[in-house]
Protein backbone atom coordinates (compact mmCIF):
# COMPACT_ATOMS: atom_id res chain seq x y z
CA UNK A 1 0.00 0.00 0.00
CA UNK A 2 1.52 4.00 -0.97
CA UNK A 3 2.11 5.93 2.11
CA UNK A 4 2.87 9.64 2.06
CA UNK A 5 4.17 11.90 4.89
CA UNK A 6 2.01 14.61 6.72
CA UNK A 7 2.91 18.19 5.86
CA UNK A 8 1.55 18.85 9.83
CA UNK A 9 3.71 16.60 11.67
CA UNK A 10 5.34 14.18 9.41
CA UNK A 11 3.44 11.13 10.20
CA UNK A 12 2.59 8.63 7.77
CA UNK A 13 -0.30 8.36 6.14
CA UNK A 14 -1.68 6.27 3.59
CA UNK A 15 -2.57 7.44 0.30
CA UNK A 16 -6.01 6.77 0.58
CA UNK A 17 -6.84 8.87 3.90
CA UNK A 18 -7.51 12.25 3.63
CA UNK A 19 -6.89 13.50 7.05
CA UNK A 20 -4.22 12.62 9.24
CA UNK A 21 -4.70 10.07 12.12
CA UNK A 22 -2.08 11.61 14.18
CA UNK A 23 -3.10 15.93 14.14
CA UNK A 24 -6.39 15.68 12.12
CA UNK A 25 -4.88 18.10 9.18
CA UNK A 26 -6.91 17.83 5.71
CA UNK A 27 -4.69 15.80 3.27
CA UNK A 28 -5.43 16.61 -0.67
CA UNK A 29 -5.76 13.55 -2.20
CA UNK A 30 -4.62 14.99 -5.65
CA UNK A 31 -0.87 16.56 -4.57
CA UNK A 32 1.35 13.60 -4.92
CA UNK A 33 4.19 15.40 -3.07
CA UNK A 34 5.44 12.98 -0.39
CA UNK A 35 4.91 10.34 -2.14
CA UNK A 36 7.21 7.61 -1.78
CA UNK A 37 6.31 5.78 -4.74
CA UNK A 38 5.40 7.26 -8.37
CA UNK A 39 3.76 5.39 -10.79
CA UNK A 40 3.65 6.54 -14.76
CA UNK A 41 2.56 5.81 -18.00
CA UNK A 42 5.42 5.44 -20.74
CA UNK A 43 4.81 6.39 -24.68
CA UNK A 44 4.07 2.61 -25.32
CA UNK A 45 1.23 2.85 -23.02
CA UNK A 46 2.87 0.08 -20.11
CA UNK A 47 3.03 1.40 -16.97
CA UNK A 48 6.53 1.95 -15.34
CA UNK A 49 7.08 1.76 -12.08
CA UNK A 50 10.13 3.98 -10.13
CA UNK A 51 10.88 3.02 -6.35
CA UNK A 52 12.92 5.94 -5.12
CA UNK A 53 13.17 4.87 -1.56
CA UNK A 54 12.51 1.86 0.30
CA UNK A 55 8.89 1.64 0.90
CA UNK A 56 7.94 2.34 4.78
CA UNK A 57 5.87 -0.53 6.72
CA UNK A 58 2.67 1.07 6.89
CA UNK A 59 0.93 0.73 10.16
CA UNK A 60 -1.52 -1.48 10.43
CA UNK A 61 -5.23 -0.05 11.12
CA UNK A 62 -8.02 -2.29 12.67
CA UNK A 63 -10.59 -3.45 10.18
CA UNK A 64 -13.36 -0.60 10.09
CA UNK A 65 -15.53 -4.19 9.63
CA UNK A 66 -14.07 -5.88 12.38
CA UNK A 67 -16.25 -6.68 15.32
CA UNK A 68 -13.38 -6.09 18.11
CA UNK A 69 -15.03 -2.58 19.22
CA UNK A 70 -12.92 -2.64 22.43
CA UNK A 71 -9.66 -1.65 20.21
CA UNK A 72 -11.06 0.71 18.81
CA UNK A 73 -12.13 4.41 18.96
CA UNK A 74 -15.72 5.57 17.35
CA UNK A 75 -15.75 9.12 16.15
CA UNK A 76 -18.34 11.28 18.04
CA UNK A 77 -18.69 13.17 14.73
CA UNK A 78 -19.08 11.04 11.67
CA UNK A 79 -19.03 7.65 13.46
CA UNK A 80 -16.01 5.97 11.88
CA UNK A 81 -13.85 3.83 13.51
CA UNK A 82 -10.44 4.74 14.07
CA UNK A 83 -7.33 3.25 15.82
CA UNK A 84 -6.84 3.65 20.07
CA UNK A 85 -3.32 5.56 19.24
CA UNK A 86 -5.39 7.91 17.01
CA UNK A 87 -5.77 11.57 18.00
CA UNK A 88 -8.16 12.81 15.19
CA UNK A 89 -10.55 10.56 13.11
CA UNK A 90 -9.15 9.53 9.94
CA UNK A 91 -12.31 9.95 7.93
CA UNK A 92 -13.38 13.73 8.65
CA UNK A 93 -10.35 14.54 10.65
CA UNK A 94 -12.47 15.45 14.20
CA UNK A 95 -11.03 15.52 17.57
CA UNK A 96 -11.58 12.17 18.78
CA UNK A 97 -10.51 13.12 22.64
CA UNK A 98 -13.43 15.00 24.06
CA UNK A 99 -11.34 15.38 27.14
CA UNK A 100 -11.05 19.39 27.41
CA UNK A 101 -7.38 21.16 26.62
CA UNK A 102 -4.95 22.08 28.92
CA UNK A 103 -4.59 25.59 29.86
CA UNK A 104 -1.58 27.45 30.54
CA UNK A 105 -1.31 28.56 34.11
CA UNK A 106 -2.63 32.41 34.63
CA UNK A 107 0.97 34.27 34.65
CA UNK A 108 1.14 36.29 38.40
CA UNK A 109 0.74 39.95 39.07
CA UNK A 110 3.63 41.97 38.93
CA UNK A 111 3.86 45.29 40.02
CA UNK A 112 4.44 48.10 38.07
CA UNK A 113 7.41 50.15 38.33
CA UNK A 114 4.39 53.33 39.05
CA UNK A 115 3.37 51.13 42.04
CA UNK A 116 6.18 50.65 43.48
CA UNK A 117 7.21 54.10 43.69
CA UNK A 118 4.02 55.17 44.93
CA UNK A 119 3.85 52.44 47.39
CA UNK A 120 7.30 53.46 48.51
CA UNK A 121 6.22 56.98 48.90
CA UNK A 122 2.76 56.05 51.03
CA UNK A 123 5.35 54.24 53.49
CA UNK A 124 7.80 57.24 53.71
CA UNK A 125 5.05 59.43 54.71
CA UNK A 126 3.50 57.34 57.29
CA UNK A 127 6.70 56.79 58.85
CA UNK A 128 7.38 61.03 58.90
CA UNK A 129 3.82 61.12 60.46
CA UNK A 130 4.72 58.57 63.42
CA UNK A 131 7.84 59.76 64.29
CA UNK A 132 6.25 63.58 64.66
CA UNK A 133 3.55 62.11 66.45
CA UNK A 134 6.36 60.64 68.73
CA UNK A 135 8.35 63.65 68.82
CA UNK A 136 5.72 66.04 69.95
CA UNK A 137 4.18 63.90 72.66
CA UNK A 138 7.63 63.30 74.18
CA UNK A 139 9.31 66.78 73.70
CA UNK A 140 5.92 68.80 74.60
CA UNK A 141 6.37 71.37 77.34
CA UNK A 142 2.93 69.92 78.66
CA UNK A 143 1.06 72.65 78.28
CA UNK A 144 -2.66 71.76 77.75
CA UNK A 145 -4.50 73.06 74.53
CA UNK A 146 -7.79 73.93 74.73
CA UNK A 147 -10.23 73.30 71.61
CA UNK A 148 -13.46 75.20 71.25
CA UNK A 149 -15.75 73.45 69.27
CA UNK A 150 -19.01 75.34 68.53
CA UNK A 151 -22.00 73.30 67.46
CA UNK A 152 -25.17 74.75 66.33
CA UNK A 153 -28.58 72.59 67.04
CA UNK A 154 -32.02 73.86 65.65
CA UNK A 155 -35.55 73.55 66.74
CA UNK A 156 -37.90 73.45 64.37
CA UNK A 157 -40.80 75.35 65.08
CA UNK A 158 -44.16 73.45 66.29
CA UNK A 159 -46.79 72.83 63.13
CA UNK A 160 -49.39 76.06 64.50
CA UNK A 161 -52.98 75.62 63.89
CA UNK A 162 -55.73 77.32 61.73
CA UNK A 163 -57.22 80.28 63.39
CA UNK A 164 -58.59 83.61 62.73
CA UNK A 165 -55.77 85.75 60.80
CA UNK A 166 -55.26 88.91 61.97
CA UNK A 167 -56.36 92.02 59.67
CA UNK A 168 -53.73 95.06 59.71
CA UNK A 169 -55.96 96.77 57.47
CA UNK A 170 -59.18 97.42 55.31
CA UNK A 171 -60.19 99.12 52.36
CA UNK A 172 -63.70 99.09 50.41
CA UNK A 173 -63.93 100.44 46.74
CA UNK A 174 -67.41 101.76 47.49
CA UNK A 175 -68.26 104.69 50.32
CA UNK A 176 -70.24 103.60 53.78
CA UNK A 177 -73.44 104.87 54.53
CA UNK A 178 -73.03 106.87 57.88
CA UNK A 179 -71.24 104.68 60.48
CA UNK A 180 -72.12 101.48 58.62
CA UNK A 181 -67.76 101.60 57.75
CA UNK A 182 -65.78 99.00 56.16
CA UNK A 183 -63.55 98.82 59.42
CA UNK A 184 -67.00 96.93 60.86
CA UNK A 185 -65.96 94.25 58.86
CA UNK A 186 -63.62 92.93 60.87
CA UNK A 187 -64.55 94.75 64.00
CA UNK A 188 -65.92 91.24 65.64
CA UNK A 189 -69.19 93.22 66.64
CA UNK A 190 -72.35 93.46 64.99
CA UNK A 191 -71.91 96.50 63.12
CA UNK A 192 -72.18 96.29 59.66
CA UNK A 193 -70.91 97.67 56.57
CA UNK A 194 -73.23 99.08 53.72
CA UNK A 195 -73.47 100.86 51.20
CA UNK A 196 -76.32 102.34 48.42
CA UNK A 197 -76.19 99.26 45.99
CA UNK A 198 -79.09 100.18 43.69
CA UNK A 199 -77.17 102.97 42.97
CA UNK A 200 -73.92 101.28 42.33
CA UNK A 201 -75.78 99.04 40.16
CA UNK A 202 -77.08 102.16 38.00
CA UNK A 203 -73.46 103.45 37.50
CA UNK A 204 -72.36 99.75 35.95
CA UNK A 205 -70.12 99.72 38.67
CA UNK A 206 -68.92 96.28 41.37
CA UNK A 207 -68.16 96.48 45.28
CA UNK A 208 -64.25 95.72 46.01
CA UNK A 209 -62.72 94.62 49.74
CA UNK A 210 -58.93 94.30 50.53
CA UNK A 211 -57.90 92.61 53.55
CA UNK A 212 -54.12 92.97 54.32
CA UNK A 213 -52.09 90.78 56.69
CA UNK A 214 -49.45 91.46 59.05
CA UNK A 215 -47.04 88.83 57.16
CA UNK A 216 -47.31 85.96 54.53
CA UNK A 217 -50.17 83.87 55.26
CA UNK A 218 -51.75 80.16 54.20
CA UNK A 219 -55.46 80.67 53.82
CA UNK A 220 -57.68 77.94 53.92
CA UNK A 221 -61.14 79.04 54.56
CA UNK A 222 -63.41 82.00 54.70
CA UNK A 223 -66.18 82.39 56.90
CA UNK A 224 -68.75 84.87 55.23
CA UNK A 225 -71.07 86.53 58.17
CA UNK A 226 -74.46 88.10 56.79
CA UNK A 227 -76.93 90.10 59.11
CA UNK A 228 -78.26 87.63 61.82
CA UNK A 229 -82.00 89.20 62.27
CA UNK A 230 -84.36 87.60 59.77
CA UNK A 231 -86.09 90.73 59.42
CA UNK A 232 -83.09 92.95 58.57
CA UNK A 233 -81.53 90.38 56.48
CA UNK A 234 -84.58 90.14 54.08
CA UNK A 235 -85.29 94.00 53.90
CA UNK A 236 -81.27 94.80 52.36
CA UNK A 237 -79.45 93.36 49.72
CA UNK A 238 -77.51 90.83 50.08
CA UNK A 239 -74.06 89.57 48.31
CA UNK A 240 -74.20 86.89 45.95
CA UNK A 241 -71.21 86.48 43.48
CA UNK A 242 -67.83 86.36 44.66
CA UNK A 243 -65.01 86.69 42.63
CA UNK A 244 -61.60 85.80 45.18
CA UNK A 245 -57.81 86.89 44.30
CA UNK A 246 -55.08 87.40 46.25
CA UNK A 247 -51.23 88.67 45.64
CA UNK A 248 -49.66 85.27 44.85
CA UNK A 249 -52.55 83.90 43.19
CA UNK A 250 -52.58 83.03 39.32
CA UNK A 251 -56.50 82.54 38.65
CA UNK A 252 -59.35 83.83 39.95
CA UNK A 253 -61.59 82.37 42.25
CA UNK A 254 -65.46 82.36 41.72
CA UNK A 255 -67.73 81.47 44.57
CA UNK A 256 -71.32 81.89 44.97
CA UNK A 257 -72.90 82.76 48.23
CA UNK A 258 -76.21 81.24 49.82
CA UNK A 259 -79.30 83.51 50.79
CA UNK A 260 -79.06 82.57 54.14
CA UNK A 261 -78.34 84.72 57.35
CA UNK A 262 -75.69 84.51 59.41
CA UNK A 263 -72.25 82.59 59.17
CA UNK A 264 -71.02 80.09 55.95
CA UNK A 265 -68.33 79.15 55.22
CA UNK A 266 -66.36 78.48 52.12
CA UNK A 267 -62.74 76.72 51.19
CA UNK A 268 -60.16 79.20 49.50
CA UNK A 269 -56.56 78.13 49.03
CA UNK A 270 -53.61 80.71 48.74
CA UNK A 271 -50.14 79.96 50.32
CA UNK A 272 -47.86 83.05 51.00
CA UNK A 273 -50.18 85.44 50.57
CA UNK A 274 -50.12 89.21 52.55
CA UNK A 275 -53.71 90.19 51.03
CA UNK A 276 -56.81 88.88 50.29
CA UNK A 277 -59.35 90.76 48.29
CA UNK A 278 -63.36 90.19 47.16
CA UNK A 279 -65.50 91.98 44.10
CA UNK A 280 -69.00 91.27 44.82
CA UNK A 281 -70.20 90.76 41.03
CA UNK A 282 -74.50 90.45 42.45
CA UNK A 283 -76.81 90.58 44.74
CA UNK A 284 -79.92 88.46 46.24
CA UNK A 285 -82.88 91.03 45.62
CA UNK A 286 -83.87 92.77 48.79
CA UNK A 287 -88.23 91.87 49.83
CA UNK A 288 -90.37 93.67 51.07
CA UNK A 289 -91.03 92.98 55.08
CA UNK A 290 -92.73 94.15 57.99
CA UNK A 291 -93.75 97.46 55.59
CA UNK A 292 -89.64 97.62 54.80
CA UNK A 293 -87.57 97.14 52.30
CA UNK A 294 -84.18 98.88 51.75
CA UNK A 295 -81.47 99.98 49.00
CA UNK A 296 -78.89 98.94 50.82
CA UNK A 297 -76.71 96.03 50.31
CA UNK A 298 -75.26 94.90 54.21
CA UNK A 299 -72.55 92.80 55.19
CA UNK A 300 -71.82 92.04 58.96
CA UNK A 301 -68.30 90.14 58.50
CA UNK A 302 -65.45 88.57 57.08
CA UNK A 303 -62.58 86.04 58.23
CA UNK A 304 -60.00 84.57 56.76
CA UNK A 305 -58.77 81.55 58.39
CA UNK A 306 -55.27 80.30 58.33
CA UNK A 307 -51.87 80.66 59.93
CA UNK A 308 -48.39 82.00 58.93
CA UNK A 309 -46.29 80.49 55.91
CA UNK A 310 -43.23 80.52 58.08
CA UNK A 311 -41.95 80.55 61.61
CA UNK A 312 -38.59 81.72 63.24
CA UNK A 313 -36.48 78.62 64.59
CA UNK A 314 -34.62 78.40 67.89
CA UNK A 315 -31.20 78.39 67.69
CA UNK A 316 -28.66 77.27 70.21
CA UNK A 317 -24.86 76.67 70.50
CA UNK A 318 -22.85 74.89 72.56
CA UNK A 319 -19.11 75.10 73.38
CA UNK A 320 -16.72 72.09 74.61
CA UNK A 321 -12.98 72.47 76.01
CA UNK A 322 -10.75 69.47 75.13
CA UNK A 323 -7.21 68.85 76.70
CA UNK A 324 -4.60 66.36 74.46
Amino acid sequence: MAVRRCKQCDASVAADEQFCPNCGAFLDPLSHEGHGNIISVSSSGFETFQLREPPEEPRRRPDRGSTNAQNSIQCPSCGAANPPTNRHCEECGARLSQAPLPTAPRPAVQATAGVRAALAISGLLFGVVIVALLFNFIGGDGTTTTTTVASTSTTAPPVQENAPIPVISESCSVEPISSFVCANLTSDTEDSYQINWEDLQAEEGTLTIRLTFDQPMVVQQIQWRNLTDPVRFQQNYRPRGLVITADVQVVDFAHELEDVEGEQVFPYAAVGANWIQFEITSAWVATLTEGNVFRDLAIEEITVIGRPQTAPADTTSTTSTTAP
